[in-house]
C-alpha cells in the first residue's frame, strides 16, 4: 500500500536534535498541561515529516492529515525506529501523557514501546484512525529536573504530532485499595489472607513462581501417604539452589481439568492444598481452558485452547453458542464448570483460600474465550463467577482478572462485583536481553483505571523487575510469578544475580516469610512483611515424632523440601541449626554440615535412582 505517495508541497524539515525544555520554574504550567511537538525531538532511524495527505488507509479511503500542529509530525516505521522529548519537570512524581497521533495502517491497532529515560515503562496501544487525534497513553514516573520520553517502534507505523505533559492526581499514588472481597460470604481464611494483600499492597512484593504444567507425564511419584509435590519441580530446586529462599505464591494450572471422559487428573487441585497446608504457602491458579471443535468429541486430545490464528493445535468452539441453551457447545460449557467446581471444592474442605484468574489474555484474542470480542467474553466470566459462587457456594475464591492498559482495554472489564485483584500479564525481555523494568507507568495505569479500587499484581512474567527500581519507582506490584523453565532460568531473561538480590531483600516476601492465614487479622493491623508463623522456623517444633529420619530436619516424619529449604538456610547462615537439626541435615554421616548433604537431599527428594540418605 503506497500510504506516503501524496506528500504536502512542503520539503521535509530538518529539525532540532532536542527540544526545548520548559523550565522548572514555570510550575504550574503542569497543572494545566505543556504541549512538546514530536518534530522537535531526536530521531533514531525516522524522521519528521510534513505530508498533508495519504492515499490509501487500510480501509482503503484516503485521508487528508493536513491538521498537523507546528510544523509537522514523527514519522515512526520499522521496527527500531524511535522518538525521543526531552522535558524539564518541577517535581519528583507521577505525570499523565498525552499524545496526539494518527494511525491509519492497521485496522486494530498498533503498539509501540514507552520508555522514560532508558528505562522501559510497558506499551501503548495505537487504535486506528484516520485523523490525528488526542489520546491518554496514561501515567509516568519523572524526576524533578530532565528527563527523556521515547516512543520506540514495536509495530511501528503510525504518525506523532506531539504530547501533552500533566501532573497526575496525587491520590493514584496512594494505593489504598477496597478491602472488601465481591464475595461477602468469603470464608475467613479468604478475607484474612486478602486482608494481609491489602495490608502488605505497595510496602513489598510477594515473591512467586509457576509450576510446569501442560501435556506430560507429570506427577507421577505422587503418592497421597507422602505427597503430591514431589516431581517437576526444577524451578522451585532452582530458586532454593541460588537464592537459599523458596516463593510464596505457587503458580498452578487447572489446565488438565475438564469434562473430557478421559481426563487425566494431575493433583492440581491437591497440589493447592498440599502447598498451602504443609508448606505454608499461597496458590495463585489459572485454567488454560481445552475445549473441543466439534460435538460429540468427547476426548482430552480433541481438545485445545488456542485459536487457529495463534496456534497449530487450535479449537474451532464458539463462545457466543457456548453460551446460548440448548446448544451443544453451552453442554460441554457447564459440564466443564462442574468439573472445575469439584475441584474448588476439595481445596474449600481443606480451608485453603486460592487467587484464581480465569480467562486470562483475553484481549490478545489468542484464545478461544477471546476471539469473539469483549461482551462474549464478560458474560462468560460473570457465568463463570455466579455459577463456582452462588450456585456451587465456593467461598474461597479470589478473583483476579488479567488486564491490559490499552485503550480498549476498559471494555473487557468484567465489573467491580466480580472482581478482587487486577493481574498484568508481562513478557517485554527483547532481543536477548532482560527486562527489569518496575513498569511503574503500567502499574499505575492499572491502578488508575479502577480508581484505585482494586489491588494490581504482576500475574505472570518473564524478567522479575529489579528491586531497587521497584521502591525507587514505588511500583506496588503486589506480587509477580515467572512462567516456567526458561522464563525463570535463563540468563537472558533473569539474571542469577538479580534473582538472588530480589530474593535476599526486605521487599520481597519468601514463603517463609508468610504468616498463617488462620489467624491474621481480618481487618488489617498485621506487621506487613513480617513473620507471624512462619512455614520453615529455626528450631521446628517437635511432631511427635518418635523416630529419627536423616534428612527429616523439621521432625515432620517426612523428608521434603521444607526440609531441603532449612537446610539451604542453614548452610547460608540464614538461621543458626540446633542440635537437632544438624543431626538431621549429616545426611552423609560424615560428622560435617555442607554442600555435599544438601546435594544429597536434593537427588534423595527428587528420588533420583540410587538416591539414600544415612548409611
Amino acid at each position: 500500500m503506497n500510504f506516503m505517495k501524496v506528500l504536502s508541497t512542503a520539503a521535509a524539515l530538518v529539525l532540532s536534535a532536542n527540544a526545548a525544555a520548559v523550565p522548572a520554574s514555570d510550575a504550574s504550567m503542569f497543572d494545566t498541561g505543556v504541549k512538546y511537538e514530536f518534530e522537535d525531538g531526536s530521531f533514531n532511524n525516522c524522521k519528521a515529516e510534513s505530508f498533508t495527505k495519504i492515499d490509501e488507509c487500510a480501509s482503503g479511503n484516503s485521508a487528508d492529515i493536513s491538521d498537523w500542529s507546528g510544523t509537522g509530525f514523527a514519522n515512526i516505521t520499522q521496527k527500531g525506529s524511535a522518538v525521543t522529548i526531552t522535558v524539564d519537570v518541577p517535581d519528583d512524581g507521577l505525570y499523565e501523557l498525552i499524545i496526539r497521533y494518527c494511525q491509519p495502517f492497521d485496522l486494530t491497532k498498533k503498539v509501540q514501546y514507552l520508555n522514560v529515560n532508558g528505562s522501559n515503562q510497558g506499551e501503548v496501544s495505537f487504535p486506528y484512525c484516520e485523523k490525528f487525534e488526542e489520546m491518554s497513553a496514561g501515567y509516568i514516573p519523572l524526576k524533578a529536573g530532565k528527563n527523556d520520553i521515547e516512543i520506540k517502534a514495536y509495530w511501528g507505523y503510525t504518525l506523532f504530532d506531539y504530547m501533552i505533559l500533566k501532573k497526575a492526581d496525587p491520590g493514584i499514588a496512594e494505593l489504598n485499595p477496597e478491602r472488601t472481597l465481591s464475595n461477602p460470604d468469603a470464608s475467613d481464611s479468604t478475607k484474612r489472607m486478602f486482608s494481609y494483600f491489602c495490608d502488605v499492597y505497595g510496602k513489598h512484593i510477594i515473591s512467586g513462581q509457576q509450576e510446569y504444567c501442560g501435556s506430560h507425564s507429570y506427577n507421577l511419584d505422587a503418592d497421597p501417604t507422602l505427597g503430591y509435590i514431589v516431581d517437576n519441580e526444577a524451578e522451585f530446586e532452582y530458586i532454593l539452589d541460588k537464592t537459599g529462599k523458596m516463593p510464596a505464591i505457587r503458580g498452578i494450572d487447572f489446565i488438565n481439568y475438564s469434562s473430557a471422559e478421559n481426563m487425566w487428573d494431575d493433583n492440581a487441585a491437591e497440589r493447592a492444598v498440599e502447598w498451602t497446608n504443609k508448606f505454608g504457602g499461597i496458590c495463585a491458579i489459572s485454567w488454560h481452558w481445552s475445549v473441543p471443535s466439534e460435538e460429540g468429541k468427547t476426548g482430552c486430545a480433541d481438545r485445545a485452547f488456542y485459536v487457529e490464528s495463534a496456534n497449530p493445535s487450535f479449537t474451532t468452539f464458539s463462545i457466543s453458542n457456548a453460551l446460548t441453551e440448548g446448544t451443544w457447545e453451552n453442554e460441554v460449557l457447564m459440564k466443564d464448570i462442574e468439573v472445575l467446581a469439584s475441584k474448588f471444592q476439595l481445596i474449600e474442605d481443606a480451608d485453603v483460600p486460592v487467587m484464581f484468574r480465569p480467562l486470562h489474555e483475553a484481549e490478545g484474542a489468542w484464545f478461544w474465550w477471546g476471539a469473539e470480542g469483549a461482551e462474549p467474553c464478560k458474560e462468560l466470566y460473570r457465568l463463570l463467577y455466579d455459577q463456582l459462587t452462588n450456585v456451587y457456594g465456593l467461598d474461597n475464591i479470589i478473583w483476579v482478572w488479567t488486564s491490559s492498559t490499552f485503550p480498549t482495554s476498559p471494555a473487557w472489564y468484567p465489573g467491580d462485583e466480580y472482581v478482587d485483584m487486577i493481574g498484568y500479564d508481562k513478557y517485554n525481555a527483547a532481543d536477548g536481553l532482560p527486562n527489569l523494568s518496575s513498569l511503574s507507568s503500567t502499574f499505575y495505569n492499572l491502578v488508575a483505571s479502577r480508581d484505585g479500587k482494586k489491588l494490581v499484581c504482576m500475574s505472570e512474567n518473564d524478567s522479575i523487575p529489579a528491586v531497587d527500581g521497584l521502591i525507587d519507582e514505588k511500583a506496588g506490584w503486589l506480587w509477580f510469578c515467572p512462567w516456567y523453565n526458561n522464563y525463570l532460568t535463563s540468563q537472558q531473561i533473569n539474571p542469577v544475580e538479580d534473582l538472588i538480590k530480589m530474593y535476599k531483600s526486605e521487599y520481597c516476601i519468601t514463603l517463609d516469610e508468610l504468616p498463617d492465614f488462620r489467624t491474621y487479622p481480618m481487618e488489617g493491623g498485621g506487621e506487613p512483611g513480617s513473620v507471624t508463623t512462619p512455614a520453615v522456623t529455626a528450631a521446628p517444633p517437635s511432631s511427635g515424632n518418635d523416630k529419627f529420619i536423616y534428612g527429616d530436619l523439621d521432625d515432620s516424619g517426612v523428608v521434603d523440601l521444607t526440609d531441603l529449604s532449612i537446610l539451604s538456610q542453614v548452610l547460608l547462615g540464614d538461621i543458626d541449626a540446633t542440635e537437632e537439626i544438624n543431626k538431621a541435615a549429616d545426611v552423609d554421616v560424615n560428622g560435617k554440615v555442607n554442600l555435599a548433604d544438601l546435594a544429597r537431599l536434593k537427588r534423595y527428594i527428587s528420588k533420583a535412582e540410587g538416591a539414600t540418605l544415612g548409611k
